[in-house]
């Protein structure tokens, strides 16, 4: 019988696995497929296994130890040579993941806060930032004010502070992540607050996820949260960050802001989407999402079009360039939960 869960029917091995006793999936076995395997174990029981495996998407032994926990607590045996569960996944293991899988998958998901479209297809690749985003403090050299009340902000102080991953399927010629960086560091240091980008974009800052993500909490397609359970996996912990993960997104919005989602017993604080396959003209979806997630839910929108929270981003050349943050928002990002010595 074919896999009708989202999170395997797509997966060429997994569907086999589920025809053939050939391709059953034991120790040793990597790929995209143990990843899936790995994320429904948690999903449905919280069985934890090691970050190491979890990483390099390898079926160890801690996933065949959770495997083996999982089939223990529903007796899945086959009595015609078997009188004891083993830590093998076939047949009926990976029928019984998909039928629970497909159940969990009907639960409605927390929606996007944000939905800056781009009102188009894609435009022409353009080059992805350098891979060395180190530490940084300050707000470039070449910083100068923007907008009706420039040169007479509040300096508020402290330090806004995100975590960029990059995930696998994020088109590496398409997104100028250096340029909306750039824009949201001399935008909060307009405002006195510094921006810090605590990750690389090399090395393990890249987590595998090979699919387009959809973002669509009422359909079983909904995938973020696999995705953002593998970043967590990459790099667990850090409740004082934002974290920003640049992917290939299954639409032409810019960036998405979500909320309350959860993996399992797991709460993910508000994250980021940003959507290499859509660019804005004013390189201001980071630090437009940036405020988003620092406000305490769904706010409107700022109806000035040169405004950073303008929804009216572009990807057309000579559209209304939004430059310009205003003092409440970034009063709300110095204030945030992944901020630190500034107002509170």
């Amino acid at each position: 019988m074919p896999l009708t869960s989202d999170l395997f029917r797509g997966n060429l091995q997994l569907q086999a696995c589920a025809r053939e006793d050939a391709a059953h999936v034991l120790l040793g076995a990597a790929g995209e497929h143990v990843a899936k395997i790995q994320h429904a174990l948690f999903e449905i029981d919280g069985l934890r296994i090691d970050r190491a495996e979890l990483v390099s998407q390898r079926y160890g032994r801690s996933t065949a130890a959770a495997v083996l926990a999982y089939k223990k607590k529903r007796q899945i045996i086959n009595r015609s040579y078997q009188t004891v569960a083993d830590d093998i996944v076939g047949k009926m293991t990976i029928a019984s993941l998909d039928k629970e899988m497909k159940l969990r998958e009907l639960v409605p998901k927390t929606p996007s806060e944000c939905r800056q479209g781009g009102g188009g297809a894609p435009q022409a690749p353009r080059l992805l930032a350098s891979n060395s985003l180190s530490l940084s403090l300050r707000g470039s050299s070449g910083a100068q004010a923007a907008g009706p009340n420039a040169g007479r902000n509040i300096q508020l102080g402290g330090v806004a502070r995100i975590n960029v991953t990059v995930a696998s399927n994020a088109n590496s010629d398409g997104f100028p992540l250096a340029s909306e960086i750039e824009r949201a560091r001399d935008s909060l240091f307009e405002h006195g607050v510094a921006l810090a980008v605590e990750r690389h974009l090399s090395g393990n800052g890249v987590v595998q996820f090979v699919e387009r993500v959809i973002i669509n909490p009422d359909s079983a397609a909904d995938n973020v949260n696999e995705l953002r359970k593998r970043c967590e996996d990459l790099l667990p912990g850090q409740p004082g960050i934002l974290r920003v993960i640049v992917c290939r997104l299954g639409n032409f919005d810019f960036g998405h802001t979500l909320r309350n989602r959860k993996v399992g017993n797991q709460l993910f604080p508000p994250f980021v989407l940003l959507n290499t396959e859509q660019v804005d003209q004013s390189r201001a979806t980071l630090i437009h999402e940036m405020i988003h997630a620092s406000k305490r839910g769904p706010v409107p929108h700022d109806r000035e079009p040169f405004s950073v929270f303008s929804e009216n981003g572009s990807s057309r050349p000579g559209a209304v360039d939004r430059t310009f943050l205003k003092p409440e928002h970034a009063a709300t990002i110095a204030s945030s939960f992944f901020s630190v010595g500034g107002p509170r």
